[in-house]
């Protein structure tokens, strides 16, 4: 069973410390399932060796890295747990909450949260990798010497671009998205700028140019790939708003391919751009930016 950095015991006390804005009475045997299926998402990001360190300190009150993975997990387990707190289930069939005092919410109501809680997980899983990457630069004895050895740190440094490269080109300024898109953009890399520039010490000579390209090209990918959670909030906001406008199992594919043409199109333009910075130092091999989407085939598009 993987660890959860929390006390069976004085869970509910150490919640509601870390959860925004909610009158947590949960029982830890009730949300367990849901703890136990973030902490794996997270081990995704931060490794497995690195969730276990900070799962495992004692002192939590003096460590902020236990702290953010504590409320990062809480914020992405209330969200996806967030219709079994909605709806009762029992022998007797599955119904919703309404007495005298209260109410089951709106589902305006139920958007609204929903999309606070992952923007709160998004803030604090971007706190807990800037901690580690700050604890791992230039110190001879890191506090998280894991994270400092691992894998997952040393494949997001190895990467074209940065969280840096994705707030100047599209306002996203987070580290965790960076981190869930890498396979989107070691995809990019591969298909699309290794084939114009295999030598990655040259990538630093035209690195605006090329993180331009790989930030709208993962960008694009991402609208139609990714799970609705790990869409940055305006893309999110823009299929909720269309929505509204129709019914939201037709809608969301449709959407989501209208957004991501958008980037597909200005992707293309900077790969030309690119190229044409390139053009007479080398012949080009050109791949098409956008590749087909053949829906019975790509089991991710409709994610």
């Amino acid at each position: 069973m993987i660890s959860i950095p929390f006390n069976r015991d004085t869970f509910a006390e150490q919640a509601k410390q870390r959860i925004s804005g909610i009158n947590v009475t949960l029982n830890y045997d009730n949300i367990e399932s849901g703890l136990i299926k973030s902490g794996v998402e997270i081990q995704k990001v931060i490794g497995e060796k690195t969730y276990l360190q900070l799962s495992n300190i004692t002192d939590e009150a003096n460590d902020p890295a236990r702290d953010a993975l504590q409320r990062a997990m809480l914020h992405m387990t209330i969200n996806d747990q967030l219709i079994f707190l909605i709806a009762r289930i029992s022998n007797d069939g599955v119904t919703v909450k309404k007495n005298d005092d209260e109410t089951t919410i709106y589902k305006y109501q139920e958007d609204a949260l929903r999309n606070a809680l992952i923007n709160t997980t998004w803030f604090w899983m971007d706190y807990l990798i800037k901690i580690l990457n700050r604890d791992s630069e230039g110190s001879e004895s890191p506090m998280y010497p894991d994270w400092h050895a691992s894998d997952e740190r040393k494949e997001l440094s190895s990467l074209p671009v940065s969280q840096t490269d994705f707030r100047k080109w599209l306002g996203i300024d987070n580290a965790y998205f960076v981190a869930r898109t890498k396979w989107l953009i070691l995809s990019t890399t591969i298909n699309q700028l290794n084939p114009r520039i295999k030598n990655q010490e040259k990538w630093a000579d035209y690195h605006d140019a090329i993180a331009r390209a790989v930030c709208y090209s993962v960008m694009a990918q991402a609208c139609l790939r990714l799970p609705y959670a790990d869409l940055p909030e305006n893309i999110r906001k823009d299929i909720d708003n269309e929505q509204t406008k129709s019914n939201k199992a037709q809608a969301e594919p449709y959407i989501r391919d209208r957004i991501s043409t958008q980037f597909f199109s200005e992707a293309e333009r900077y790969w030309a751009d690119l190229d044409s910075i390139l053009q007479g130092e080398k012949q080009i091999q050109r791949r098409p930016v956008r590749e087909s989407q053949n829906k019975e085939s790509n089991k991710f598009y409709h994610c």
